[in-house]
């Protein structure tokens, strides 16, 4: 039986943009650059890596992070039992 294995996070990297718009107002975004690492489907061949840029508005990134923070505390709470 052949497993599945999943891509592999290797770094990430955030920069918050700040980009000035009509009549004098700035607005911000989150650019996130991430390495991912997928596994190659022949065996012996080495991993191939690819690079994944994102731009993220406030609204975006806010969701992201709550939904992180869910995950952290689910996690926290299987670990406690």
């Amino acid at each position: 039986m052949e497993t599945i294995s999943p891509s592999r996070l290797v770094e990430t990297h955030c920069q918050i943009n700040e980009v000035s718009s009509t009549m004098d107002k700035k607005t911000s975004t989150c650019l996130l650059t991430m390495k991912i690492e997928e596994p190659s489907e022949v065996d012996g061949k080495e991993p191939t890596q690819r690079i994944i840029n994102m731009e993220l508005p406030p609204a975006t990134l806010k969701t992201l992070v709550n939904d992180l923070s869910r995950i952290r505390e689910q996690l926290s709470n299987i670990a406690k039992k």
